[in-house]
C-alpha cells in the first residue's frame, strides 16, 4: 500500500464521518417536529463539508488508479436531485398556501400539489440513483482492498432511513483495512512483519530503508507475481511468501533493490485454490531484516 492510498483512506474516513451526521440529522428530521432545522442543518453540511470531501477522497483514489468513476458522476447528479426535490416542495407548498387563501380554487390547489409531487418524486430518484452510484464507487474500493466491511457499507449506504449505519461501516473499515495492509506502505520495526508480531530475520548492522509498493501488482496461475516497488536505497529481497499459504519463493528478480522504482518479479509454484479477482499478499524479507507487505491480483 503506497502512502497515496492511505491518504485517500483518511480522507474517506472523515467524509463517512459526515455523512454519518448528515444521515442521523435526516433520519430526526423525518421522525420528530424539528424536521425544518434538521433538514436546513443537513443540507448545510453536504454541501460545504459532505461533498467535498467525498469528492476529495475519491480524486485521491482516482490519482493512485482506483475505478471510482461512479462515485465522481453520483457526486455531480446528488445536488441536481436535492435543487428539484426543493422545487418540488415548494411549487406544493404554494400551491398549499394558495389554496387556503382563496378556498374556492381548488382546481388550481390539487394541480400544484400534484406538479410539486411530481417533480419531487424525479428530485428523489436522482438522489437514490447518486447514493447508488456513489455505493457502487465504495463497493470496488471494497472489493479492491479486500474489506468485506467497506463492501457492506457501500450497499447499505443507499437505504435511505438505514444509511448511517452504511457510513458507519464505511468509517470503521478504513482502520481495518491500513491495519491490515500497512505493511505495504512502511516497513515495520525488526522482528514484526506489518504489525502481526510474526518473527523475521533482524540484521541490526544494517541501515533501514524505506521500501513501499506503487499502486497494486498481479499474479498468474503458473505462479509468477509482479509488481512495483519503490526503494529510498539499496537493500536485497531474500525471500517472498504468499501470505495464508505454504507457497515460499528466493526466485526472485531483480534481488537487489535500487533506489528509485524497481519492477520486481516473484516466482512460486504453479498456484492452485486462487479466485480470480481476489487480492492477495506476498510477505518480502529484506536482506536488513525489514518486512514488508504488497498486494497483488489474481488474474488467469
Amino acid at each position: 500500500m503506497s502512502n497515496t492510498d492511505v491518504q485517500a483512506l483518511q480522507q474517506l474516513k472523515d467524509a463517512a464521518l459526515w455523512f454519518i451526521v448528515i444521515s442521523l440529522l435526516v433520519d430526526i428530521g423525518i421522525v420528530k417536529s424539528v424536521a425544518g432545522i434538521a433538514a436546513i442543518v443537513s443540507l448545510i453540511l453536504l454541501f460545504v463539508l459532505g461533498i467535498p470531501k467525498l469528492r476529495q477522497a475519491l480524486q485521491t483514489f482516482s490519482n493512485g488508479g482506483k475505478d471510482v468513476g461512479l462515485g465522481f458522476t453520483g457526486l455531480r447528479i446528488l445536488p441536481i436531485g436535492i435543487i428539484i426535490e426543493f422545487i418540488g416542495a415548494l411549487i406544493a407548498v404554494l400551491g398549499l398556501i394558495f389554496g387556503l387563501a382563496s378556498p374556492f380554487n381548488l382546481r388550481g390547489l390539487i394541480l400544484f400539489i400534484i406538479v410539486g409531487g411530481a417533480i419531487g418524486v424525479i428530485g428523489d430518484i436522482l438522489v437514490f440513483i447518486a447514493f447508488l452510484l456513489i455505493g457502487i464507487a465504495l463497493y470496488n474500493i471494497g472489493k479492491f482492498y479486500n474489506s468485506d466491511l467497506l463492501k457492506i457499507g457501500g450497499i447499505i449506504e443507499i437505504i435511505p432511513v438505514i444509511s448511517f449505519i452504511g457510513w458507519i461501516l464505511v468509517y470503521v473499515s478504513v482502520d481495518e483495512i491500513v491495519r491490515r495492509l500497512t505493511g505495504g506502505v512502511m516497513p515495520y520495526p525488526q522482528g514484526q512483519i506489518g504489525g502481526y508480531g510474526q518473527p523475521s530475520p533482524t540484521v541490526p548492522s544494517q541501515p533501514f530503508v524505506n521500501v513501499y509498493q506503487i499502486g497494486i501488482g498481479e499474479m498468474r496461475p503458473n505462479g509468477v507475481a509482479s509488481f512495483v516497488l519503490y526503494s529510498s536505497g539499496n537493500v536485497n529481497i531474500v525471500t517472498a511468501t504468499l501470505e495464508g499459504t505454504t507457497y515460499t519463493s528466493n526466485t526472485i528478480a531483480p534481488i537487489s533493490l535500487n533506489p528509485g522504482n524497481n519492477n520486481v518479479i516473484v516466482v512460486f509454484n504453479p498456484l492452485s485454490g486462487m479466485i480470480p479477482g481476489n487480492n492477495y499478499n506476498v510477505i518480502l524479507t529484506l536482506s536488513n531484516g525489514q518486512s514488508i507487505r504488497v498486494m497483488v491480483t489474481y488474474k488467469v
